[in-house]
């Protein structure tokens, strides 16, 4: 049975009255969050440089996110501070707008009103320090060396696909995973395919899965328009790292 672009904006409308019925966070509108990084798909491929700036990404307020990094073979603790939405979360994709750089040789800095220090450095538990200007310090512990997100393994990003959605793809490690969200509001719909659930179900109300997601070259493969109409194929990021 075909399916058509009205069906996906009905399951996006009753996805957003959900998430509002449950107070979940949504991304705003571009025109709402003036700060956030442009929603522009990410190219992310082979040995694009991006993946050397992968990391663990958390949110330290003011529409940024720090990517956190522990990798002595690279340089030692960094922080790298992006640009991100304002009601960005762990998992979207971060490789937007590069705002400062933390290291063993630059330990502070100042960005959208928050103070920012990468403290013990040298020691075997470095973290970021947050300090807002109202006097409240938030810490956040780096990743632990030789784990694979001191090194940045998993690399994520961006990708339209029709019908306005973004699918955000992710791959390291675990291998490659990827979801779907609404480009004007971010709002979350569909479900997640990944290793162990290569394929969304026929409820999801598009089509979507992952085609050699045990291989070396996974890709996403989108239609969100059913039979009769070509499909969407998308490559996954290279791992930042090798696993």
């Amino acid at each position: 049975m075909p399916i058509t672009f009205a069906r996906r904006s009905v399951l996006t409308a009753a996805t957003v009255l959900l998430a509002g019925a449950l107070g979940a966070t949504a991304v705003l509108p571009a025109a709402a969050a003036p700060a956030g990084p442009a929603r522009t798909v990410a190219r992310v491929a082979g040995t694009d440089p991006g993946a050397r700036y992968a990391g663990k990404a958390v949110a330290i307020g003011g529409g940024m996110a720090a990517v956190l990094r522990n990798d002595p073979r690279a340089g030692g603790p960094e922080a790298w501070i992006r640009a991100v939405g304002p009601h960005w979360k762990p998992g979207d994709a971060y490789m937007y707008r590069v705002l400062a750089k933390l290291d063993s040789t630059t330990r502070t800095a100042r960005q959208g009103g928050l103070s920012l220090e990468l403290t013990g450095v040298t020691g075997s538990a470095p973290t970021l320090r947050v300090r807002t200007a109202a006097g409240v310090t938030r810490t956040y512990a780096l990743p632990k060396a030789g784990t694979a997100d001191a090194r940045g393994c998993t690399v994520i990003k961006e990708a339209s696909i029709g019908a306005g959605t973004m699918a955000v793809l992710s791959n390291g490690p675990t291998g490659p995973q990827a979801f779907f969200e609404d480009a004007g509001d971010g709002t979350r719909f569909g479900g997640v395919v990944n290793r162990a659930h290569p394929a969304l179900p026929e409820s999801a109300g598009f089509v979507a899965r992952i085609n050699g997601a045990n291989g070396p070259a996974p890709v996403l493969v989108t239609n969100m328009e059913g039979g009769g109409h070509p499909a969407t194929t998308t490559p996954f990021p290279k791992p930042g790292c090798l696993k």
